[in-house]
């Protein structure tokens, strides 16, 4: 039985998931509506909790603002790709309010 031991010390990291990479990056973060039947560039049906995010970033990717969770489920306008996150609202009118921030936004990839 000794011998099975370290053998499973190797062979099991190996069958756990990766663990995802997460960073702190400086941002501009904006919020953005839209009115129906808009789809994000994910193909997905905008709703609370999704943001717009640089191409560098995956869809799925998590994004934590102000500690709340956001879904990487669409993109920027190329002229805004660097550092950028643009939060969906149902309201017009919230967008404009939340304007434009400069804040450290957590990034974490699948």
């Amino acid at each position: 039985m000794k011998r099975l031991v370290p053998l499973l010390l190797i062979v099991i990291p190996t069958l756990l998931p990766a663990s995802p990479r997460a960073h702190k990056v400086r941002a501009v973060v904006t919020a953005y509506s839209s009115s129906p039947p808009h789809m994000t560039a994910s193909g997905a049906h905008p709703h609370d909790g999704v943001v717009a995010c640089p191409r560098r970033y995956p869809f799925g990717t998590k994004v934590l603002i102000y500690g709340r969770s956001y879904e990487c489920l669409d993109r920027l306008g190329r002229k805004h790709d660097n550092n950028h996150f643009d939060i969906w609202m149902p309201a017009k009118a919230a967008a404009k309010k939340f304007g434009k921030r400069r804040i450290l936004v957590s990034v974490v990839e699948p």
